[in-house]
């Protein structure tokens, strides 16, 4: 067999679509070029089932070609003598190994007469070679196969996909490169030694329920792998080397073996990707490192849908929270406040529902106010006295509580009434208002575990808006109640001091009293300054007839003793009270509890006022004033005098705690992470924070124009700007780019009209510095380009690579046919080995290309080895000074001795520092001064390249990232120099940074972890 017939044979293995059909196709050449009848080829990879192929078996003797290429030697023997077995002329079989002999990758057989016609021998070696390329291409598929899948994980980091669709996506991948049957995934719980188990593999098969669950971390795989930060494979679940609880959960689920990898992020393992087989022993070690690979774009896409997830929460909580500040203090009444409060608290942090219970300070009990969410009316109304179960300890000790589960926990005061709710979970926050406690907020859920420091933390910020609208309801229902008392008492004297007609006034004065006390009735009794005898001269519900029957002597009953003592007397009870004179009338009328005052002139009483109550009720001192006042004319300035003492000492308090709450509002002003400047009409600052000082490098008590804490060359646009924003009178808002203490940076600037006041119109300028939100929208940007430049590299490789082979093969063919027989010597061939040289040449040289391109996606970073970033940057300077076009160039290291070896690719190093270098001497049109500086930085490696060039204008400088965006002539560079060296440094853990100035040069900085 000739040098031109091997590339024949192995050109289907590169260009067939499976690896079966190219094996297929290269038996049929083999057949066709050895004269055979038939044949048979087998292929048995490193994983996965072995792939066997036949050419022209004629009926019935399939299956033995496959025996001879499947069974060990004496099956083979058997197949051969069935291929024989009842042909008139004799079969020649020749089978082959292919591959090295320690271990064949598979086997060959040939079948035919002995002597066919067109017969051409297979040369020495040639089930070696055929198997190697067999196993080459094999590899080849799988690690194109491998890039696919990873690229296909990455590419999910920048979707916006849902965390299922993307754990249906990676389940699918996975699948193409290791067999196993169950595929979860394990995320620890930040707070607790628990995890949660995510079903992956049920969310890849429509119409299955994904069987997630929470377990605790102790005595399980996932503990180890967390323990170790390395994967974890058990070929047997049952050994009992296995933690207990991950050999119950697996092994009972028919699974015999596992691999676990971590899922890391910045912050450490905060997870893990569990693989398990019904068959023991079912990975090995190509299986953790697959698995491995594609876990770190997963724990990549799991933590920023986290980041994600949590960023849109604090939003959606900030919101919530202002909302809910905004709902609450609409309504002023204490029972609606309550009500909202319980809802939203809700709404709020997800709780199943919502209890909030008031302080009795007199009884030392807390009373349910308002309840949501709720089964029973026990919960609506409990009653719990201070330190008695959770809520009354939250209460005693002024701390928030947080209960992963009531039935554990001893605390518990009333488990019949949890039980009849199904609580499982609570979180109780006191209710303040200025350091004064007014109750407990609870929220409960029917699940275990919950509440997160989070929601304690989100729901105590709630829980002091929450209290300033209690006591806010509370002062506005004590103001209208002495309100009414007021405007009673003003009433009554008005009326007093207006009118002769004492029927219409003592009219007046019972029916103020009955309104403001909220009593059901309301008489008068004078008293006869000779017998001493009380008698009814006014009722607003008895009849006229029996007016004057009641007549009760000084010092009897309720209303006698009232006058006697000069003080007011009451009855909670008429109907069991023994002092009552007529104890028919209450019981006629329907009256039971009664309240009297005398009506007094100096120091004697003229008479008394009597007020009724249709249940039992206690009347409280407050009520006896009012009635006093209202019963005691004489004492009308008087209480006009007390109740406007009692307003102004409301409005003091009311005052201080506005006080209070601007100072509040200073504080947060204070402590927003926003620059808030607050401008006058002539754009001059008013007010600043400390952030807006901080973010604009001026002084917070700075009373200069806006425009002069800017950057000079942006003043006059932001001036444009403010000045639009003052006579637009809405909110706006504008990006600008400035340099701030010599750093360049982006900020949002949001505009807000202050309507104007005694002191005029005002602006409030928010200052919001997103240098790092534009960054990673860049990087994000540059991350989709890369992937697209993946792709388009990977199809150019395989489109070109394989006709250049064959090209390169045909080449080198030739050229030994140059050199056989008759050919050799001859004249006009002289010229023929140049050529064919050249070709060969020029093929390499293409292929390196594609090479190249190649380059660019694969996988980095494979092998990686201590290594001396000082010497490495030596090196570099040596392979630089080199060419004659960077001579007049001057290289000086200033290299840091105390430097550590660092972990790295060498040689992808050298290929960074290679391009940065020739980048700045290219800079300098090879002329100039490059100098190279390494250093530590906290815990990271800084290497310099700062240059003396024309530094990179601005709108060069935010695509120089680009893939195939390059300034330099056409034919002199690609334009992915930097996108590798990025993609490296990257890859490494690092990140480059570059700083430019116009005429000045440029510094890219190489930064790795330390």
């Amino acid at each position: 067999m000739t040098a031109r017939v091997v590339p024949d044979l192995l050109t289907p293995l590169a260009t067939a679509a499976s690896l079966g059909e190219g094996l297929g196709l290269t038996l049929r050449r083999l057949v066709h070029l050895t004269g055979a009848g038939a044949g048979a080829l087998s292929f048995r990879p490193l994983r996965g089932e072995p792939i066997v192929v036949t050419v022209g078996a004629p009926a019935g003797a399939d299956g033995p070609l496959r025996a001879l290429v499947s069974e060990p030697a004496a099956g083979a023997r058997r197949a051969a003598g069935l291929l024989g077995r009842g042909r008139r002329a004799r079969t020649a079989v020749r089978r082959l190994a292919l591959g090295a002999p320690p271990r064949p990758v598979g086997a060959l057989a040939l079948v035919g007469r002995p002597h066919a016609r067109r017969r051409v021998a297979l040369p020495g070696g040639f089930g070696r070679e055929l198997g190697a390329a067999i196993e080459q291409v094999w590899s080849l598929q799988q690690r194109t196969l491998r890039l696919t899948v990873h690229n296909d994980i990455t590419r999910l980091l920048v979707s916006g996909d849902p965390l299922d669709e993307i754990l249906r996506a990676f389940a699918d991948g996975l699948a193409r490169l290791v067999a196993f049957d169950s595929l979860a995934v394990g995320l620890l719980d930040p707070e607790r030694p628990e995890f949660e188990v995510i079903d992956v593999l049920a969310r890849s098969v429509p119409r299955v329920q994904p069987r997630d669950a929470r377990m605790p971390l102790e005595r399980t795989l996932l503990a180890q792998v967390v323990a170790s930060g390395a994967p974890v494979r058990i070929d047997d679940l049952t050994a009992p080397t296995v933690p207990e609880v991950s050999r119950q959960v697996l092994a009972g689920a028919g699974l015999h073996s596992a691999l676990l990898v971590p899922l890391v992020s910045r912050g450490g393992v905060f997870g893990a990707l569990t693989l398990a087989a019904r068959q023991p022993g079912a990975f090995d070690d190509g299986d953790v490192e697959i698995a491995a690979e594609l876990a770190r774009p997963l724990a990549s896409v799991i933590e920023h849908r986290r980041l994600l997830d949590e960023s849109r929460r604090r939003a959606e909580e900030l919101a919530a929270l202002y909302s809910t500040s905004q709902l609450i203090t609409a309504r002023l009444d204490v029972a609606s406040v309550l009500d909202r409060i319980s809802r939203s608290v809700t709404a709020l942090i997800g709780s199943t529902g919502c209890g909030i219970g008031l302080l009795d300070l007199g009884r030392g009990r807390l009373v349910h106010a308002a309840a949501h969410g709720f089964k029973s009316d026990e919960w609506r109304a409990l009653t719990l006295p201070v330190g008695e179960g959770i809520i009354g300890r939250c209460a005693e000790s002024g701390v928030a509580i947080r209960v992963d589960d009531v039935r554990t926990d001893p605390r518990s005061a009333r488990r019949d009434v949890d039980e009849r709710e199904g609580i499982r979970s609570m979180l109780c926050v006191p209710l303040r208002v200025a350091g004064a406690l007014l109750g407990v907020i609870s929220a409960f859920s029917t699940r275990p575990a919950a509440f997160s420091s989070h929601h304690q933390r989100v729901l105590e910020a709630f829980a002091e808006q929450a209290g300033i609208a209690v006591q806010n309801a509370k002062l506005f229902e004590e103001s209208l109640k002495r309100t009414r008392e007021t405007r009673a008492l003003f009433e009554a004297g008005r009326t007093v001091t207006a009118s002769l007609d004492p029927a219409r006034t003592v009219r007046v004065i019972m029916e103020q009293a009955r309104a403001v006390l909220g009593v059901a009735s309301c008489g008068i009794m004078t008293l006869d300054p000779v017998t001493h005898v009380l008698t009814l001269v006014a009722s607003l519900d008895l009849p006229d007839d029996l007016l004057r029957g009641v007549r009760i002597p000084e010092g009897e009953g309720i209303a006698g003793r009232a006058v006697r003592d000069l003080r007011p007397r009451q009855s909670a009870d008429l109907f069991n009270d023994p002092r009552v004179r007529y104890r028919e009338l209450p019981r006629q009328s329907g009256l039971r509890a009664a309240m009297a005052a005398p009506l007094r002139v100096g120091d004697r009483a003229i008479g008394v006022i009597e007020v009724f109550h249709r249940e039992v009720h206690q009347f409280t001192a407050a009520e006896e004033e009012l009635l006093v006042a209202l019963a005691d004319q004489a004492a009308i300035a008087l209480e006009h005098a007390r109740l406007y003492e009692g307003l102004e000492t409301m409005v003091a308090d009311r005052t201080r705690e506005l006080d209070r709450q601007k100072r509040f509002v200073e504080v947060v002003l204070e402590t927003l992470p926003l620059g808030v400047f607050v401008l006058d009409p002539a754009l001059r600052i008013v007010r600043a924070n400390r952030e807006g000082a901080r973010t604009l490098g001026c002084d917070p008590a700075t009373r200069e124009p806006f425009t002069s804490v800017v950057a000079p060359e942006r003043a006059a646009e932001v001036e444009a700007f403010l000045r639009q924003a003052f006579a637009a009178d809405e909110v706006t808002r504008q990006e600008q780019e400035m340099a701030v203490a010599g750093e360049l940076k982006r900020f949002r600037l949001t505009t807000a009209p202050l309507p104007g006041g005694d002191d005029g119109a005002h602006l409030i300028v928010l200052v919001e510095d997103i240098t790092l939100a534009k960054q990673l929208e860049r990087q994000m940007l540059l991350t989709e380009r890369l992937t697209t430049a993946g792709r388009l590299a990977s199809g150019v490789a395989h489109e070109l690579n394989n006709p250049l082979a064959t090209i390169a093969g045909c080449a080198e063919s030739l050229q030994g046919r140059l050199k056989e027989g008759a050919l050799a010597g001859r004249p006009e061939l002289a010229d023929f080995p140049t050529y064919l040289g050249l070709i060969e040449e020029e093929a390499y040289r293409c292929k390196d290309i594609t090479g190249s391109l190649l380059q660019f996606v694969r996988d980095p970073g494979s092998r990686r080895t201590p290594t001396d970033l000082n010497a490495l940057v030596l090196k570099t300077i040596e392979l630089i000074s080199h060419q004659a076009r960077y001579a007049e160039g001057v290289l000086a290291p200033e290299l840091d001795d105390t430097l550590p070896e660092m972990t790295v690719n060498e040689g992808q190093l050298r290929q960074v520092f290679l391009g940065l270098a020739s980048n700045a001497l290219d800079a300098m049109e090879g002329h100039g001064r490059l100098t190279i500086r390494t250093r530590r930085a906290r815990r990271e490696v800084e290497v310099e390249f700062e240059d003396e060039g024309p530094g990179i204008p601005e709108e060069v400088a935010q695509r120089i990232w680009d893939p195939f965006f390059t300034t330099k002539p056409p034919g002199q560079g690609t334009g992915l120099g930097l996108a590798i060296a990025q993609g490296i440094v990257a890859d490494h853990g690092g990140r480059i940074e570059m700083q430019t100035h116009v005429g000045k040069g440029s510094i890219f900085r190489v930064v790795l972890p330390g």
